[in-house]
């Protein structure tokens, strides 16, 4: 039989050595500690609310995005990137800090709820409390204006990570040993073509997307054309936009400046190649410089080549990167190229325009100024005396000019007349009338383009003193 012996000790009974405390009762609503309580686990579902909502906010930030908005956002946005930028760039402490400052509201809270409340009430109140005010809310909130908040509340985050450095500082080196200190990431082109499709007005891509688009700036087709047309540049070479060698309209050299020559000339070529008896160009012939010659006079190609209307053209590589193709162009030295089919690796970019009389690889086409831009705008260029082919079939033509009349409605489909014109000699994608009236399929039809431009191709016209016409 075992015996217990209890003696009351104040609000505590001790039985056989073991002190039983009186169970104590939640105070009441009377009592001034019950608002004090209160008002601490509000506080806290407040601050809990803060740290998630900041967490979600200042974490999700890209310091690439970051830094759009720093360099190119409204004077608010870029205010606030300032603000955000150094605590975004220590990521790991910053994380630690706003986890333990969630951390330990979170845990404290039941500390004052069981004080003022029986059990089930507080397990109620708290899971609400926590969900709704310190989880729901706040994120929803700081995902909507995570920039604006982020900046205000940068002060806060500070003192904070000065408050937790001892324990936020070990633990988020230790992050940094294990995954890293860059947080930078970049867009490949494909992603950077699919952005600029979402900030375009294209109708293809069913005009601006999301809610509140019209507000915003978006880009127009032509844009948004010459943006993609522009990252496109990098993989694309001269193969992509050369004219074959058989759709060239060229002279040879034993050809003469006779009635029927002169109107071939007159369908809108620009520059011609000529050919010498291997069927190798050896330079091209400026129309505009041929203004004077006499037809009656049947002037003979040969002795063109010594005047002012002959330049040598530089012979490059069929691999040879667009982007450096335009470079070249850039120099003034040629406005067009003839193309060889040797490699690239073969010669230097710089040196191409040395190649002249060095290359013996085969001919394989031309490609002039005109083209790169085409390939750039992505789309092609007609004017007045062009009559339209697209050889290569690979760009969308005048896609925006189509998608810009269509929805305006301003200016109707334009008709091409295939039609020679007699006078002019605009630069662009040209067909003689001999080459359209002949049974040669339309996607062989002989054409040459060249971008017209004020500077001639090896020497300006003004300084160049040769003789037209060489009289030996």
């Amino acid at each position: 039989m075992t015996i217990i012996e209890c003696v009351k000790n104040g609000d505590s009974v001790v039985c056989n050595g073991t002190t039983y405390e009186k169970l104590e009762q939640p105070l009441d609503y009377h009592n001034m500690w019950f608002w004090i309580f209160l008002g601490i686990y509000v506080a806290l579902v407040i601050i809990a609310g803060f740290m998630s909502g900041l967490t979600m906010a200042l974490m999700s930030m890209d310091i690439l995005n970051l830094e759009t908005l720093k360099e190119g956002g409204t004077p608010k946005q870029q205010k606030y990137a300032k603000r955000i930028m150094p605590l975004v760039k220590r990521h790991h402490l910053l994380l630690v800090t706003l986890l333990l400052g969630n951390a330990m509201a979170v845990e404290a809270m039941p500390i004052f709820l069981d004080r003022i409340s029986d059990p089930i009430v507080a397990i109620c109140v708290s899971v609400t409390a926590v969900l709704v005010f310190g989880e729901v809310i706040p994120q929803a909130l700081c995902t909507r204006f995570g920039l604006a908040i982020g900046a205000v509340m940068s002060p806060l985050v500070y003192l904070l990570m000065g408050l937790l450095f001892i324990v936020a500082w070990p633990l988020s080196k230790l992050l940094d040993c294990m995954f890293g200190t860059e947080h930078y990431t970049l867009y490949r082109r494909k992603q950077l073509k699919v952005l600029v499709d979402l900030h375009s007005d294209c109708p293809e891509n069913g005009g601006s997307k999301g809610h509140g688009a019209g507000q915003q700036e978006v880009l127009t087709t032509d844009e948004a054309l010459i943006i993609k047309g522009a990252l496109d540049m990098n993989s694309k070479t001269v193969k992509d936009a050369m004219l074959p060698i058989n759709d060239v309209f060229m002279l040879s050299i034993d050809d003469c400046m006779d009635h029927a020559t002169m109107a071939k000339l007159s369908a809108g070529h620009s520059r011609v190649p000529v050919v010498d008896h291997d069927k190798k160009i050896i330079g091209i012939l400026l129309i505009k410089n041929l203004i004077i010659l006499d037809p009656d006079d049947a002037t003979p190609v040969k002795g063109l080549i010594n005047g002012t209307a002959f330049r040598q053209v530089p012979h490059i590589p069929i691999d040879m990167p667009l982007f450096t193709l335009l470079n070249l162009f850039q120099t003034g030295k040629s406005h067009l190229c003839v193309v060889t089919n040797e490699k690239m690796s073969s010669h230097n970019a710089e040196d191409c325009e040395l190649l002249e009389n060095e290359s013996k690889e085969k001919l394989v086409g031309i490609i002039t100024l005109e083209d790169v831009i085409e390939e750039l705008i992505q789309e092609e260029i007609v004017d007045e005396t062009d009559i339209f082919v697209d050889i290569q079939k690979k760009i969308q033509v005048a896609r925006a000019k189509v998608s810009r009349q269509l929805s305006t409605k301003e200016i109707k489909p334009l008709a091409i007349s295939t039609e020679p014109v007699e006078s002019g000699f605009e630069a662009g994608a040209a067909v003689t009338a001999a080459a359209a009236a002949s049974p040669m399929p339309l996607d062989k039809v002989s054409r040459f383009q060249e971008a017209d431009s004020t500077m001639d191709d090896n020497t300006s016209d003004i300084s160049d003193t040769k003789p037209l016409i060489d009289i030996t």
